[in-house]
């Protein structure tokens, strides 16, 4: 049987979370209290442009103490949609199918019941993930890249290690220059997208925090609103990537106009490594990856991408400071998540991927089943 620890309350920085373990299988894992009343959470909504011009939606939130760390370690969201909002009928939704939210659920001692975001899912300080803490002692830094409620952006089974979308060098700090935790990859982008019908009106989020020994608390988080169904709009073409001939290159894509910001998403898939240029327009984008941002050994940084690696290429546009918003930058309570139209739109390229020779339209991250941990 599983012991899951809710009753406690603790930082979580960098939107990394570390499981909690006692070490003693009959004995309470230690815990600090906070003030719940102090903590705040967002919600904003937006149309997601997938790789193939269909469009779904995006929903991006933060879950912040005054501090701008992470308000809990385990939490159960659950997002309510206006009227007219369906969640699709698939397996993959489990008690929402049919409805208008999108849940998690509580972690239980046995046969959980299976929703979308599963116990696994929460709403932290920068999106939600699939890291809510459980007694094993494990880091979880995993992220949501595949498309909820649809297996159409999956990467082919051809490719074993397909790209995540995680922010990485020079854009964001070098996680492998040995100051960081080993098994943490990168920096999350906050998006979590669903294939579903956007619907117009106003989206809320309320998030579950159980407790063992004490009363339960519900926080309500400031709603999102969808006042258009346009969105950015396709992105028509995969990245280009010219490569210097000493480990790194300049990546090339056309993005919608309207778009504020665009990250250029560089995956070494061989070596698991990830980077980030942010361009902070739409149109022509050009992104340079100098050759050394790679991981550091004896203290000097290696290639960005080694000799014969496999490595992809994502362009994606967005509406709103998705950059600026996220860890490791903004220590905000609440910060900006919307563009000048109150939404978070983005939208996301076909992805290059050298090994294959050719543009991987299907490229969403590795197989995450809802409520699963990689």
């Amino acid at each position: 049987m599983r012991r899951f620890v809710t009753r406690y309350v603790v930082p979580a920085s960098l939107a990394l979370v570390a499981g909690c373990s006692s070490g003693q299988s009959n004995s309470e894992p230690p815990f600090t209290t906070a003030n719940l009343n102090q903590d705040k959470a967002q919600l904003a909504v937006g149309i997601a442009t997938f790789p193939d011009h269909s469009k779904g939606l995006n929903a991006m939130t933060t879950f912040r103490q005054p501090d701008g760390l992470s308000a809990t370690l385990v939490n159960t969201p659950t997002i309510t949609g206006p009227a007219g909002f369906v969640v699709p009928n698939t397996a993959a939704a489990g008690v929402d199918a049919g409805t208008n939210h999108i849940s998690g659920s509580p972690q239980v001692a046995s046969n959980p019941e299976a929703s979308t975001f599963g116990e696994t899912g929460g709403a932290f300080n920068f999106g939600f993930a699939p890291i809510n803490s459980d007694t094993t002692g494990s880091l979880y830094n995993s992220v949501y890249n595949t498309v909820f409620y649809s297996g159409a952006f999956l990467a082919p089974s051809s490719i074993p290690n397909p790209i995540d979308f995680r922010g990485g060098p020079p854009a964001y700090p070098n996680v492998l220059d040995g100051t960081y935790p080993s098994g943490f990859e990168g920096f999350t982008q906050g998006f979590t997208t669903f294939a579903v019908k956007p619907v117009l009106g106003t989206y809320t989020l309320s998030i579950f925090i159980g407790a063992a020994n004490t009363n339960s608390t519900t926080i309500t988080a400031t709603p999102g609103k969808l006042t258009n169904l346009a969105g950015l709009g396709g992105i028509a073409s995969a990245p280009t990537f010219i490569e210097d001939g000493s480990g790194g290159g300049t990546a090339t894509c056309t993005v919608p106009a309207a778009a504020t910001e665009t990250l250029v998403d560089l995956s070494d898939v061989s070596a698991t490594q990830f980077y980030t240029v942010v361009v902070e327009h739409g149109g022509l984008v050009k992104a340079v990856f100098a050759p050394n941002l790679g991981a550091y050994s004896s203290g000097v940084p290696g290639p960005t991408i080694a000799s014969g690696d496999e490595y992809s290429v994502s362009c994606i546009a967005v509406n709103y400071p998705v950059f600026e918003s996220g860890p490791p930058n903004n220590s905000q309570q609440l910060p900006t998540i919307t563009g000048a139209d109150g939404q978070a739109d983005v939208s996301f390229s076909p992805n290059y991927d050298n090994a294959n020779g050719y543009a991987r339209a299907a490229a969403r991250g590795r197989l995450i089943s809802p409520g699963s941990r990689r």
